[in-house]
């Protein structure tokens, strides 16, 4: 038997799923984040599970973790202290950036601080052209005056970015082999590991935030594998990336600390489509909504939408992820009256601590999950994980002394505009990845997961016009989940920076070929079999002149490849210009391997007992109604209900008006809006 553990830290709750792989066997743990301390509550909830299966710790097979600590560390500024060697002459690459303004009409916006202060930036002489040829050597002397300024500021992490050194990384490499020498204590990331790409600005930006990341993810991961290692787990901890799959502690914590950001969101998209496929369907806007954020994503004929640019807070990213639009909307967001009297939600959160005043933890401010409770769709006296009992008198008493006095409202009145003004954020976020991309909402199913995303997902799908609503058996542990559906995977690039006329099959293919190895060894340190490595290599594909390429699948035929980015052109921008030159910028190379199991995580249906549970009051349709609620793990499959109703289970409630409801062969629930 083989045991394994997926475990995903949330802004205010840590889910954790125990899962044995050929009976199918699962044990759900949902904890309380101990903010601060995020390794605590992942250690307590693997304690928790492995004493609720009676599994010693030693006979664990497998641990896969999901975490916010790289995301947290770049909100709050809690990276390491770092500093950065520049070619001379780009000192203040960081602080100029591009032209581009993200907000054009706001004379107020500015730009945020740097990671690196300007006096931590050392400029060093050398200098290469955009083929890697040497145009200058390298200044060594430079590099060493560079290390003792470094040492004097009490530097952690150095992050090496010199020009065009995607081409050639010897500059890279000589200047951080001196800076081993005379100081090992710091460790560096250069960027020609990090990112091979054109973009002097991204690719600096990516490698600072790699640097940045790398001691306090190293810390936190490894106090993890320490306490595991004492309780007498014997495997190694793996971490999943932003892009989907996992890997090592050790890649984590270094070459790739930056691919953390976003983890646990990926890891709930894993899931999803594993649950979606399940159910049928290709095709799927993902909604997740927890106690701190709302995260859209999209699924189009069963791939994941991934990205290879974004950002975080400002700050460039250029690594593959998962396409996922994040709001600060989460059951947790607090309500509040602007200076103008005008009723906002977040995107401050109250988080685990001090949490919903619902919770009775010390919170006092209202918050999205206060007026669920108000309206009756979290039913009062109701125990949640972390031994929350649910409190309504708390909830009335915070949404009336914040909002629904000084508005003149009734508090009822006040909840329904709290959750208007919510529902409407999150129905703006899953327009962005639909309509503003020109696709349908109508051709898409809507899965909602997360702890408090059944909650609002009918609402959010009658505004939205969507047909059909899918709730997988565990939505609020979806995340956890994943992490025990997810591949490893690794990802290479190579720039090639050649018009289409210039390249054939072969050298194409010799190219996949380099970069293939560079996986595979990737794959043996590891642990991977080279056999079961699959590679999915993609060409960067634009009309010469051009800024922005677009990515193309490679099947081995260039023509082939050519006419796909005509089209996928034509999609993107409504034209296609085929008698232009077409330049192909980059090859990516995908490299992944299939998870421990096909098996899908699903907790065990109660045959024979009732599934009614009660009758509560519900606000439905302007007034409270008595409506039947019902325990989830006792609906057998093929079960059909119409609402309106609430049906609850460990980690969330679904909320259905006038739907019907129906269980399909996994245990998903798969709910048909009315037309």
């Amino acid at each position: 038997m083989a045991y394994r553990i997926g475990c995903d830290v949330g802004g205010t709750f840590t889910d954790l799923c125990l899962f044995e792989d050929q009976t199918g066997e699962t044990f759900f743990v949902k904890t309380p984040t101990t903010t601060g301390h995020q390794a605590t509550a992942v250690v307590e909830a693997a304690r928790t599970a492995l004493q609720m299966a009676g599994l010693p710790a030693g006979e664990l097979a497998g641990f896969a973790h999901g975490t916010t600590v790289a995301t947290n560390a770049i909100l709050e500024r809690g990276g390491a202290r770092t500093a950065l060697l520049v070619t001379k002459g780009f000192r203040d690459l960081l602080a100029i950036g591009r032209q581009t303004r993200p907000h054009l009409y706001d004379q107020y916006a500015r730009k945020p601080a740097p990671l690196v202060p300007r006096e931590r930036v050392f400029e060093i002489a050398e200098r290469l052209d955009a083929k890697g040829n040497v145009i200058e050597a390298i200044n060594e002397e430079n590099v060493r005056e560079a290390v003792a300024a470094m040492q004097a500021e009490g530097v952690e992490t150095l992050a090496i970015a010199f020009l065009h050194s995607y081409a050639n990384a010897a500059h890279e490499r000589r200047a951080a082999q001196i800076v081993r020498d005379i100081a090992p204590e710091l460790r560096i990331s250069i960027s020609s590991d990090v990112l091979a790409e054109p973009g002097e600005y991204e690719r600096t930006s990516t490698t600072v935030m790699n640097a940045y990341l790398m001691p306090p993810l190293k810390d936190y991961l490894e106090k993890i594998a320490r306490t595991l290692v004492g309780d007498g787990v014997t495997v190694a901890p793996a971490i999943m990336q932003s892009g989907g799959g996992v890997m090592p502690i050790e890649t984590a914590s270094g070459v790739k600390a930056v691919h953390t950001c976003l983890s646990g969101p990926a890891a709930g998209m894993i899931g999803a489509r594993r649950f979606a496929e399940a159910a049928g369907y290709l095709n799927v806007v993902t909604i997740d909504m927890g106690g701190t954020s709302f995260d859209v994503g999209l699924i189009e004929n069963g791939e994941i939408l991934t990205r290879y640019e974004s950002e975080i807070e400002g700050f460039p990213l250029r690594v593959p992820m998962f396409d996922i639009i994040t709001l600060g909307a989460g059951g947790g967001s607090i309500a509040h009256l602007d200076a103008g009297g005008l009723l906002k939600v977040g995107p401050e959160s109250a988080g685990a601590r001090p949490g919903p005043a619902a919770y009775g933890k010390g919170g006092t401010r209202p918050t999205v999950t206060d007026a669920n409770v108000v309206l009756g769709r979290l039913r009062p006296g109701r125990a949640l994980g972390g031994g929350i009992v649910i409190d309504r008198d708390r909830a009335a008493r915070a949404i009336d002394e914040h909002i629904a006095t000084p508005l003149g409202l009734t508090v009822e009145a006040a909840a329904v505009g709290i959750l208007q003004v919510v529902n409407a954020a999150m129905v703006r976020g899953m327009r962005r990845i639909t309509v503003e991309r020109g696709l349908e909402p109508r051709d898409f199913a809507v899965m909602a997961f997360g702890g408090a995303g059944p909650l609002h997902a009918v609402d959010l799908c009658a505004e939205m016009d969507v047909e059909t609503v899918i709730v997988p058996p565990s939505p609020g542990l979806l995340c956890g989940i994943g992490l025990l559906l997810a591949p490893w995977k690794h990802d290479e690039t190579a720039t090639l920076a050649r018009l289409a006329a210039e390249m054939d099959n072969g050298k194409i293919a010799e190219a996949i070929a380099a970069l293939a190895e560079k996986a595979h060894a990737q794959a043996d340190l590891d642990g991977i079999a080279r056999a079961v490595v699959r590679l999915a290599p993609v060409l960067e594909m634009r009309y010469r002149g051009q800024g922005h390429p677009l990515p193309v699948a490679w099947d081995g035929d260039l023509d082939q490849a050519i006419e796909a980015f005509h089209k996928a052109h034509h999609r993107a921008f409504g034209y296609d210009r085929r008698s232009e030159e077409i330049e192909i910028t980059l090859l990516r190379l995908s490299a992944s391997a299939p998870p421990p199991s096909d098996k899908l995580p699903v907790p065990k249906i109660i045959t024979g007992e009732d599934p009614l549970i009660t009758r509560a009051p519900l606000w439905f349709e302007g007034a409270m109604v008595e409506v039947p609620v019902y325990d989830r793990a006792r609906l057998a499959i093929g079960t059909t209900l119409t609402g309106p109703m609430i049906i609850e289970q460990q980690d969330t409630t679904l909320i259905v008006g006038a739907q019907t409801l129906t269980v399909d062969g996994n245990g998903s629930l798969i709910i048909r809006m009315q037309k």
